[in-house]
Formats: structure tokens, sequence, C-alpha cells
């Protein structure tokens, strides 16, 4: 058994090199297909359009629902995240006979990220500097959505156990039990996070910035996948955390998700005038009108917002319930073990 686990481990190490070249190879063809579509408008076939964000055309039904703003760079990095994992969890089975990540994790994992491109680069995120709505949605999933799947995959567990006992001692511990790192990741911070994000991007004029600069506009899909990560890291189990909240607590903390989205709904549906001017001047061939738009916007964030938290409560609150009934049912066997327990005279 020790002679399997060795050779797996050599043959997963001796791949390294390979995986490396691999990435840098990948990264020079993302790199020279970024300068061939900034060189041209994009190109297609039939209704099917790809081209980058700042060169999508005008919105036209039905050729709007198959264009397809792509960044390679950017999506180069998400899908070696997807290798990533897949090879950490094969690094972390070579040394255990166990199966440590189910199926169904490794799914939701995959998913997660492929969720995130869906959304960053699919036709969602090709109009959503012309429709308010679009973007919204794409927060919506950001941030409450693709976030959760990722952790189901427990990819820091993995990591840990892939890094081998002499790095985990030497370079991971200290950092994860640093004080600064401690303070960070409280779960306070996740709910500050998950509401300031979007206040400040909405509210400043960050968002209409973004609407001028893609480097910008990718950095607000990163902030709010970062946000969402860390507000459902203390809820999805799998991965390791400092703070360990108990059903109660994470029926508390689900909670925030109410009033923030409740907030960020009013804030577009109520007003009787379109908040950002640049949306309101940009032609629209199709779609609803700007303040429409902007209603919408603020609708669905307000009725998915509340329809996800509740959602949560529920998962949470069945988890509760199935935890108490386990135990329960250990209880009740240690009793019954107890109490018919066979007598037996000791000897003399």
């Amino acid at each position: 058994m020790a002679t399997m686990k060795a050779t797996a481990l050599t043959s997963l190490y001796s791949t390294d090199r390979t995986l490396f070249l691999t990435f840098l190879g990948g990264l020079v063809v993302s790199i020279v297909g970024t300068i061939a579509l900034r060189a041209g408008d994009g190109g297609g076939a039939g209704w099917i359009w790809v081209c980058t964000w700042a060169e999508v055309p005008p919105p036209e039904f039905p050729q709007a629902i198959f264009t397809f703003a792509i960044e390679p760079i950017p999506i180069f990095l998400i899908a070696l995240a997807g290798v990533w994992y897949v090879r950490t969890r094969q690094r972390a089975q070579a040394s255990h006979a166990r199966q440590l990540v189910s199926n169904a994790r490794v799914a939701a994992f995959l998913g997660g990220l492929a969720l995130v491109l869906f959304t960053v680069f699919g036709p969602i995120a090709a109009y959503d500097g012309t429709f308010l709505t679009l973007h919204m949605v794409q927060h919506f999933i950001l941030i409450t959505i693709a976030p959760p799947l990722i952790l189901l995959g427990a990819p820091m567990t993995l990591w840990l156990i892939a890094s081998g006992k002499e790095r985990r001692r030497r370079v991971i511990y200290p950092v994860l039990h640093a004080g600064a790192f401690r303070a960070f990741t409280h779960p306070l911070v996740g709910v500050f996070l998950f509401a300031a994000v979007p206040l400040f991007w909405y509210v400043t004029p960050a968002f209409e910035a973004s609407l001028e600069s893609a480097p910008l506009h990718f950095v607000g899909y990163a902030i709010f996948l970062f946000a969402g990560l860390h507000y459902w890291w203390p809820v999805i189990g799998g991965n390791p955390t400092r703070w360990n909240l108990s059903y109660p607590v994470r029926l508390v903390y689900l909670l925030a998700l109410v009033p923030i989205h409740a907030f960020l709904g009013l804030i577009f549906h109520e007003p009787d005038n379109v908040i950002y001017e640049q949306l309101a001047v940009i032609p629209r061939a199709w779609g609803p009108g700007p303040l429409l738009d902007q209603q919408i916007a603020g609708a669905i964030m307000f009725i998915a917002g509340e329809a996800l938290g509740l959602i949560a409560l529920l998962i949470v609150a069945w988890q509760w319930a199935s935890h108490e009934e386990r135990v329960g049912r250990r209880l009740d066997a240690a009793d019954t073990s107890n109490e018919w327990r066979p007598f037996v005279p000791r000897e003399q």
C-alpha cells in the first residue's frame, strides 16, 4: 500500500514541470488572442458573435442573446483555477485511501466557475453596460449564487492537505493563526463587505466609470465575487475557518441578506428619474426604456434577494434539525446500550 502511494505521489510531482509549461503556453495564447480581438471588431457565424467587451455591437434582437464579450486573459485565469482544483484534488487524494471530496462537491466547484464564466463573458455581460437589469443579474449571481457553489468544493481543505506537513507547519499555519488574518476573516467583516461593496459600487461614481473602462469593469466583477466568497465562507461547510458558527448564529448571520437586498432594490425601484445619465442616453433598439429598466433592476434585487435569503434560511434550519436528530439517535443508542448491558458478576 505504501509503495502504491509513493508511486502515485512521484507520478503526480513529475508532471509539475509539464503543468508549468502548459500555464506559460496558455498565458501566451491568451495574450495573443487578446491582441487579435482588439485589432478588429469581432467575428462570428450566423447569430453568434464574439468580440471584446469594448467592441460590443448595438443591441439588436435576437443577435443580442448570442453575443459573447470575451477577454482571453481573464477566461484563461478562471480556467486555470479549475485545472488547479482538479490537480490539487489529485495530489491530496494520492496520500489518502478514502475519498476526500465527493464527485458532487467537485461538480459544484467546477459548476461555480462555469457560472462565473457565463456571467462575466456570456450574453448577459455583453450588454450589461446598456441594461442595468443585466448588470444587476450579474451582481446577484457573483455575490450570492456562484460563491456557495465554489466553496462547496472545499478548495482550501484540499489545498491544505496537498501542501504537505512541512509546508503547512512552516508557511500556511503561521498565516492562518495570525491575529490579522483572524480579524479579517471575522464574519462581521463578511457582512460589512457584502453590504458595502454593492453600495459603494452603485452610489459612488464607480459604476458609471466602469461603463467606460474595461479594466475597471472586470475589477468590479472580482470585487463582487470576493465579497460573496468572504460572506459565505463561515456558512458553507468543508473549508477551514477560525470562526465555526453554530446553527442558531448561522440563521442570524443569513438574515443580513434580507435588509441588504431590500435596501438596494429600493434604491433603484423608487426614484422617478434615471439615476445614471450614461444609461439614459444609450440608444436601445429593443428592451425596456432606461427608467423601466432601472425599476426592473431594483425589483430583481429585492425579490431575488428575499427569495434566496429565505431558501438559505430554510436549508440551514433543515441542517440544524437533521443535526439534532442525529445527536438524539446517538444519545438514545447509548442509553439503550447501557440499560440492556448484561450483568457479569466479577470473579472473586
